[in-house]
């Protein structure tokens, strides 16, 4: 019965992984249908694009009290509140018919999204050591690709049906509300991590931060705002291409989760070999090359060919930076600090649109990813180098 929970309560931290990716991506097949079904509402073309990053706003504001809760409150309550929130805020677009109210129900989409993530990450680093940590991480982050990979293609088939439809794809966190219900359970380290609290003054805890956990949390916003450039803009892009439904928009983005998940299943292999930083240049590399593609593409198959590398880079990306925090974090504050690495994750997400967007309007899209591109070569060059001193040093 135990092997048959562990198995469940594994699904369950996976399964509901895939959730947060959803949260946004779903409905960017939509995102064209959903401006012109608004097309007399002012800014419309900035407002539409918020539909999608906007749940990214509040999880990142909300993301250092999910942290809190999640050290104070518990784990479970934590995931099993975020879960029903949800559903519940998931799903307005099916029924509200003022772009204001669908705004503030992403909003609190949000605020699910922010408890749900660092709820889960913080219960592998509870449930997880060692190298068993670093496998679940890259397992995590494959779930989550192949979870996009099914909600953004089933989300541009709906699409095609209906702008609303896709919103019904927010009821699946009820399955696994049930899920967690049954498997789950607040780590027996919490006693012992509340004891260290009661002991510690604020400012003892605060000494025992890492500097370079600042570095990290800067790395996840820039990487952030750059991976979201895919699904706010690239609807846009394929939507100007004659012949591109919605249903191959959706199709186009979730090849990004496609590729993601070759290089997540492997990514415990590389981090054995290699570290932290040498594996962000890596991902900055590969996204740079997918990148200049798309800056180049004529095509709709070019256009794949490019998210495929975008999907290489990404699919190491989120993995790295999340076992690089709790690798780095002290066990009485494991949830409070993964809550500001989400924070730094979700206000990248958030801010891609209205960051980009001055670049769009200024040149054009294609211009902008090739910028972009650049800039990640840069970067890329820039890790490589630390890598390198640091092992001379």
């Amino acid at each position: 019965m135990d092997e048959k929970n562990q198995a469940l309560r594994k699904s369950t931290l996976l399964i509901g992984s895939t959730l947060t990716v959803m949260a946004g991506a779903v409905i960017a097949p939509a995102l064209p249908q959903i401006s012109r079904e608004f097309a007399d509402v002012p800014g419309i073309e900035l407002l539409s694009r918020l539909v999608l990053t906007l749940p990214a706003l509040f999880m990142g504001i909300l993301a250092p009290l999910a942290g809190y809760l999640t050290d104070r409150a518990g784990r479970k309550k934590v995931l099993m509140f975020s879960l029903i929130l949800y559903a519940v805020a998931g799903t307005t677009g099916l029924y509200f018919d003022d772009l204001i109210w669908i705004l503030a129900g992403r909003a609190v989409l949000g605020i699910a999204v922010g408890g749900l993530i660092t709820a889960i990450i913080t219960l592998i680093g509870d449930y997880f050591d060692g190298e068993s940590r670093s496998r679940f991480m890259g397992l995590q982050a494959a779930y989550a690709g192949m979870g996009g990979l099914i909600f953004i293609s089933l989300g541009g088939v709906l699409a095609d049906i209906n702008w609303r439809m896709p919103f019904l794809l927010y009821f699946v966190s009820l399955i696994v509300w049930f899920m967690a219900l049954i498997s789950v359970y607040e780590p027996e380290r919490r006693k012992e991590i509340k004891k260290e609290n009661e002991g510690d003054s604020d400012k003892k805890k605060g000494d025992k931060i890492p500097s370079i956990v600042f570095l990290v949390y800067g790395i996840t916003f820039f990487s952030a705002l750059v991976f979201y450039m895919i699904p706010v803009q690239m609807p846009f892009m394929l939507n100007e291409m004659e012949g591109i439904t919605n249903t191959k928009i959706g199709f186009a983005i979730a090849f990004v989760n496609v590729a993601s998940v070759t290089t997540s299943v492997n990514y415990g292999r590389i981090r054995r070999k290699i570290s932290f930083p040498a594996i962000m240049a890596i991902v900055y590399f590969l996204v740079f090359v997918g990148f200049m593609i798309i800056s180049q593409s004529d095509s709709y198959i070019m256009m794949i060919v490019g998210v495929i590398f975008s999907g290489l880079g990404f699919g190491l990306m989120l993995p790295n930076i999340n076992l690089w925090l709790i690798s780095l974090a002290p066990a009485p504050m494991r949830g409070r600090l993964v809550g500001y690495l989400n924070m730094s994750l979700f206000l990248g997400m958030f801010g891609s649109p209205i960051v980009i967007q001055p670049l769009v309007a200024s040149t054009d899209l294609y211009f902008t990813f090739m910028l972009v591109g650049l800039l990640l070569l840069v970067m890329a060059i820039t890790f490589l180098f630390y890598t390198i001193i640091k092992r001379r040093s």
